[in-house]
């Protein structure tokens, strides 16, 4: 499986979403989405503190993700959201790294994103 960066976008969207501060988002609920693929995308997310989740693999040698459950965004993730955010920015977070020929890591998209948003910033005064 592929690391999606849409995917991943649509995660943190849908949990900042959300009225409570803990809630139970499963991979199921993205019904445009692929449930393996939220799922594999959610332990990322989670394996990198971005997202707090609960994610049962199936024992039945289907290596399957039996369930994924996105419960929070950690600061780590509202920071990461923060900057995917914007429309706008994210076409030129995409564009970016498709003209580079560079791989998306959640390093390199906060640091591209963070130099378009400081240009937006520096261009508005």
């Amino acid at each position: 499986m592929v690391r999606n960066w849409e995917i991943i976008r649509a995660i943190l969207l849908r949990l900042e979403s959300c009225d409570t501060p803990n809630v139970h988002i499963h991979a199921n609920n993205f019904e445009e989405l692929d449930e393996q693929e939220v799922a594999y995308n959610m332990r990322l997310l989670d394996d990198d503190g971005y997202i707090e989740a609960r994610i049962m693999s199936s024992n039945d040698g289907s290596r399957k993700i039996n369930a994924a459950l996105a419960i929070r965004l950690t600061n780590a993730g509202h920071n990461l959201l923060d900057t995917i955010r914007n429309e706008t920015v994210w076409k030129k977070i995409k564009a970016k790294f498709a003209s580079s020929g560079m791989d998306m890591t959640f390093d390199l998209v906060i640091a591209v994103g963070k130099k378009i948003i400081e240009g937006f910033l520096a261009s508005h005064h």
